[in-house]
């Protein structure tokens, strides 16, 4: 146990007797025996001191290794380090570096950040004995979590490590080796600070002057306390100062500590590790379990010096406290696990924080629930069913608090019951409030308050048939439930729809409401002859109150509708009627069709409906009312489409493909006349005629509908050209006629004299050359012509005589 005040600090010396006293101004050490101290005198003297520990003092744990066996959670023992025993029993030793092990090392997880939270110190215990000597010890603050330690000379510590290093050296390697010298009783302690690790350094060193550092390597345990205060160093042992220096670290670092052996070792050990900083210390207090929404308890007494942040909010009452409530709800089964952390710090140091953790457990309530039975006032008593659980199996077993709402109990039929299904009697027609109470195993509870009514013990039956005018095989009956009690509810009603034949055949309804209607379908029949049937009902207000009543419905039959399918017809039809539709037992009655396109007497306008798929339904309703109806569809289908073109024109004795054109489903074609086709019921045959010829297309699609289109076909002759005629006026070969050059709309007629003069031209030939030039006959004489039909047709060139 250690105690601080602002003047000094104290602490016993377990393995002397002695009690420690440093003074921090004048940094000296006095020993006071603990004989001279009376044991009340001396707890009064600790109560003092630690009545003036400031707020702001080093009393922060900030890791520790203690316990038995050893606790290293938190910590990374690497290389040789491992738990055991050097000099007692129970694991309660860090042997950092055993003998002949070479190195080893055990630091701290968690970072220091010594640019905000700039003081700290450690005590442990250490011993270093058991071989021949060597090498060493060293507590360090390094910037990295260490790796590749160096044995030997090196204290275990890395090449790289960059920080603070405290050095316990029982072996000096500042001297050449000499085996008549005895290096292993030359030990030194050290402060290094920088890169690595270099024992012949400059810096801070204390060497064994006049045998002061024997103790160093010795088989008992020394306690060492180190502390660093903004760069200010002090290494003690046992209670004296040996070394100080100065050295400012503003990064964060890991806490641990380094050790190896040589040529020459020993085992390295320490215990009672505790490290402590300038923070305030954090408490969240202990795991707590609660129920929901129940106020817990979290941190610890406020502090005025210190400031609390909480994480996360929700639950709590604050979060700038040293003690919020959490009040948590739990709707599930199951518990809820929520973790909450509180960060502590100086108001003008923020960043130099502690961090605590606690764990909440919010325990289900248990889920109630109850039945109530449906009784009235002549049952002998009311049977309560509890159906209450929960999903979490350390919630059971439950106890139950049952609270029955009557105020005439008695001490023989009292008011409240623990089981778990109770009964009670009941001695009048209310209503009353039963509650359940639940409390599980971890001591969650909650309630659940009922309205419970103790019926009137003489129901009356009653109901009507609700669509009696329409009473047929075929459709529902429905009955609506007029049933009512002196007091309280029908709690229910049982149904016999055909009580003569099948008296045990019955409906139960157990929430029998008033008005409720209730359906039932009898087996359709047919015929010309009315059914009767006997409808039985009851009614309940409790187990042993029941009325009754029987009732006769007469149902009709029904028809039976025959419609048959229509078959499908072309969109150009004209209207027609419908057949095939009628009562299939001819009652009395009167029928009607409706759909699309039909009127109501059965006329079906295909082109009114349109191409499809058309539903038609005939319904038929007898002089009783009773009606059938069927369903049949129509399918309107399209007409072909076809196209032939106007003409086509070919040369004689040539021939030429039909270019019709048609769209349709299972397309039938037939051209006439089939005169010079090759094949007439083709969509394109193709047409070889001596003359022109007009054909016609006939294209027949799906289901019948046809349509049609006419092409002509125009032969074109070879032109017969005169090589003479008279033009004498005398009315025969007037004029230069070509026969068949009229078929040839576009053709050119050119006539020259002998010197090449033209004397006639024209595009087409339909005014023949009369053997005229500008207006005056033309000599008696050969002409030349050049005509050029066109239609395929090459030039044709030859001479023409004018004889007069």
């Amino acid at each position: 146990m250690y105690r601080f005040s602002p003047k000094s600090i104290s602490f016993p010396n377990t393995e002397t007797g002695d009690n420690y006293s440093l003074d921090i101004k004048q940094n000296k050490i006095s020993r006071i025996s603990y004989a001279r101290l009376p044991h009340f005198k001396w707890m009064v003297c600790v109560y003092i001191l630690l009545m003036a520990i400031p707020a702001k003092a080093q009393t922060f744990v900030f890791a520790q290794l203690n316990g038995s066996p050893l606790n290293t959670a938190g910590w990374n023992l690497q290389g040789g380090a491992m738990v055991g025993n050097v000099t007692g029993t129970g694991n309660q030793e860090l042997i950092v570096c055993p003998t002949r092990s070479q190195s080893g090392a055990i630091f701290y997880n968690q970072p220091l950040n010594l640019s905000v939270c700039n003081k700290w110190k450690a005590e442990f215990d250490f011993r270093m004995f058991d071989g021949t000597g060597a090498d060493g010890l060293a507590f360090c603050f390094l910037e990295v979590p260490p790796v590749g330690f160096v044995s030997g000379a090196g204290l275990g510590i890395p090449l790289n490590a960059n920080g603070l290093k405290i050095c316990f050296d029982t072996w000096n390697n500042c001297i050449p080796f000499n085996a008549a010298r005895v290096h292993d009783s030359m030990p030194k302690i050290e402060i290094r600070y920088g890169l690595g690790y270099t024992e012949c350094s400059s810096q801070p060193t204390l060497s064994n002057s006049a045998g002061s550092l024997s103790f160093i390597n010795a088989a008992s345990y020394h306690h060492a306390f180190i502390q660093y205060d903004n760069g200010n160093i002090t290494v003690s042992v046992d209670g004296t100062v040996y070394l100080t220096g100065f050295q400012i670290f503003n990064f964060a670092g890991y806490l641990g500590f380094t050790a190896s052996t040589g040529g020459y070792y020993d085992t390295h050990s320490i215990k009672n590790v505790i490290i402590y900083t300038d923070m305030p210390p954090s408490v969240a207090g202990a795991t707590v379990s609660i129920c929901p929404n129940d106020g817990a308890q979290l941190g610890t007494q406020p502090n005025p010096a210190y400031q609390y942040v909480w994480t996360s909010a929700a639950g709590l009452s604050a979060t700038d406290i040293a003690n919020p409530v959490a009040r948590i709800d739990n709707t599930g089964t199951d518990p809820l696990i929520k973790k909450y952390y509180v960060r502590t710090s100086f108001p003008n140091t923020l960043g130099c924080s502690s961090v605590d953790s606690v764990t909440v457990i919010v325990n289900p309530k248990p889920k109630i629930a109850f039945t109530v039975p449906a009784i009235c006032l002549k049952d002998a008593f009311a049977q309560f069913t509890d159906s209450s659980y929960t999903g979490y199996a350390k919630a059971y077993p439950f106890l139950y608090n049952w609270n029955f709402g009557d105020p005439n109990a008695t001490a023989a039929n009292p008011n409240i019951s623990r089981l778990q299904n109770p009964a009670h009697i009941y001695s009048a027609a209310l209503n009353y409030p039963v509650q359940l109470k639940v409390t599980s195993a971890d001591g969650c509870r909650d309630s659940l308050l009922k309205i419970f009514t103790v019926n009137g013990a003489f129901p009356k039956v009653d109901f009507t048939v609700v669509n009696a005018s329409s009473l047929c095989s075929n459709n529902e009956i429905s009955i609506q439930n007029l049933s009512s009690v002196n007091f309280g509810n029908i709690t229910k009603a049982e149904i016999v729809w055909d009580f003569t034949n099948f008296p045990t055949n019955l409906v139960t309804d157990t929430f029998p409401d008033l008005g409720k209607t209730y359906r039932h379908q009898y087996p359709v029949f047919y015929g010309t002859t009315p059914k009767k049937y006997q409808i039985k009902m009851r009614a309940y207000s409790g187990q042993s109150c029941m009325d009754e009543i029987k009732k006769e419905v007469i149902l009709y039959p029904a028809p039976f509708i025959i419609f048959n399918s229509p078959p499908g017809v072309c969109e150009n039809i004209a209207p027609y009627l419908i057949s095939g539709a009628y009562d299939s037992i001819k009652n009395n009655g009167r029928g009607y069709f409706k759909g699309s396109g039909i009127d109501s007497s059965g006329v079906f306008s295909p082109g009114k409906a349109g191409v499809g798929d058309h539903s038609l339904t005939y319904v038929f309703t007898t002089s009783n009312g009773c009606s059938d109806s069927a369903k049949r569809t129509i399918s309107v289908l399209p007409l072909p489409e076809v196209h032939t073109g106007k003409q086509v024109v070919i040369l004689e004795g040539g021939s030429a493909l039909l270019p019709a054109t048609a769209a349709g489903n299972g397309l039938v074609y037939a051209w006439s006349p089939s005169q010079f086709l090759n094949d007439s019921t083709i969509l394109q045959p193709r047409s070889t005629p001596l003359s022109d010829i007009l054909y016609t297309l006939k294209v027949t699609a799906t289901g019948g509908c046809m349509a049609m289109d006419t092409i002509s076909v125009k032969v074109l002759q070879l032109p017969l050209i005169p090589n003479a005629f008279s033009p004498n006026g005398d009315g025969i070969n007037d004029q230069w006629e070509i026969k068949y050059l009229d078929s040839y709309p576009d053709c050119t007629v050119e006539i020259y004299n002998r010197t090449g003069q033209l004397l006639f031209q024209s595009v087409g030939y339909g005014s023949p050359w009369n053997a005229t030039f500008h207006g005056s006959p033309v000599p008696v004489g050969t002409y030349y012509y050049i005509i050029n039909p066109k239609s395929g047709r090459k030039i044709i060139a030859g001479a023409v005589t004018v004889i007069r």
